[in-house]
């Protein structure tokens, strides 16, 4: 039995895993052992979440900056599981704000002056390179990543984003935001473009095509429509997610940067979005956390996922095709796997 939620074992979570009243399965009853990752206290502060087919990969925006490879499996610490590593920022790589993956390497942006993206073999949790920002490339904040590129987030005035080479991790062309586009807090991409987020006054969603890292079209949210602080896409849309009270995710239509639908929270600060084919999930930044799964044909909630007490601030989402990890920015830092291989909202609150 590993250590769970609150310092209690985790047959806790047991209510959030299967229907009220139905039957576990064998398959049910391993699983919700799994159920938490967590560390110990003043190990805080989990800031970004990614996943590949065997791993959930953790930073945390600590002195120096920190990223934890999880077994999916176990979900246990590192040093407890058999092949789970940590990477550990060398002198001055502080406060990891964001990581991305892909087959081999993770990318670990950190929000220090100048600005690093530090690139880290999966393989042994090592730094094999490491992108410096030029003068005044300060503060990395979100990454999003294509084949051959990372790019960069920075939460500046004006805002930038940078377009980085993953074979060299040298520069290869920068966008600068425009009068008042300040404080890049989110990235996502598709074949062509980079969706640039906002944390201003109005939200604005900067739609950058990657060849030339010019702006094509920008959203502005209306008024009251503010502070973007998470983004995800799939074909047609871009979903922004304010940090507001209540909150909002906002569905942006990719051909014309013009709202579509809007979600609106009963609770504030949405800081995290993930999805799949049918569904967006908006982690809020309260306490216990919440995670509303959220139908995108509609923008209705579909259910809510409420954390325990003490389980505050959801900061990151990731998912893959039957778990959402939700990452908490709490003391100590805490990751909830949520099973949602039914679909439905039969493990939600």
């Amino acid at each position: 039995m590993t250590e769970g939620r609150n310092g209690v074992d985790q047959y806790t979570g047991i209510r959030k895993a299967i229907a009220a009243g139905e039957p576990l399965t064998y398959e049910q009853m391993i699983l919700v052992a799994d159920f938490v990752w967590t560390t110990y206290a003043g190990n805080k502060q989990v800031s970004s979440v990614d996943q590949d087919a065997d791993y959930v990969y953790v930073a945390l925006s600590r002195v120096p900056a920190k990223v934890y490879k999880i077994p999916k499996a176990t979900m246990l610490m590192p040093g407890t599981g058999p092949t789970a590593d940590i990477w550990v920022g060398a002198a001055g790589e502080n406060s990891c704000y964001a990581i991305i993956e892909d087959g081999d390497y993770i990318y670990a942006g950190l929000a220090v002056s100048p600005a690093k993206v530090i690139k880290i073999a999966k393989s042994t949790m090592t730094t094999v390179d490491t992108w410096t920002g030029a003068g005044g490339e300060n503060l990395c904040t979100c990454l999003t990543q294509d084949t051959d590129y990372v790019y960069a987030g920075l939460n500046l005035t004006p805002a930038l984003v940078l377009k980085i080479t993953k074979a060299t991790m040298a520069t290869s062309a920068t966008w600068t935001g425009a009068g008042g586009q300040n404080t890049c807090y989110a990235l996502t991409e598709d074949t062509d473009y980079v969706y640039a987020g906002l944390n201003i006054v109005p939200a604005q969603v900067v739609r950058i095509t990657k060849a030339t890292m010019a702006t094509l079209a920008t959203w502005t949210g209306g008024g009251g429509v503010n502070s973007c602080r998470a983004l995800t896409e799939d074909t047609d849309y871009v979903y922004a997610g304010l940090n507001l009270t209540p909150s909002k995710v906002v569905k942006i239509t990719k051909a014309t940067m013009a709202t579509a639908l809007t979600w609106t929270a009963t609770h504030m600060d949405c800081r995290a979005l993930c999805e799949d084919t049918d569904y967006v999930y908006a982690g809020l930044y309260v306490d216990p956390f919440r995670v509303a799964k959220i139908d995108k044909a509609t923008m209705t909630t579909l259910a809510i996922f409420i954390g325990e007490t003490g389980e505050e601030n959801c900061a990151a989402l990731t998912q893959d095709a039957d778990y959402v990890y939700a990452g908490m920015y709490s003391d100590p830092a805490l990751v909830v796997k949520l099973d949602n291989r039914r679909r439905v909202p039969q493990f939600w609150q």
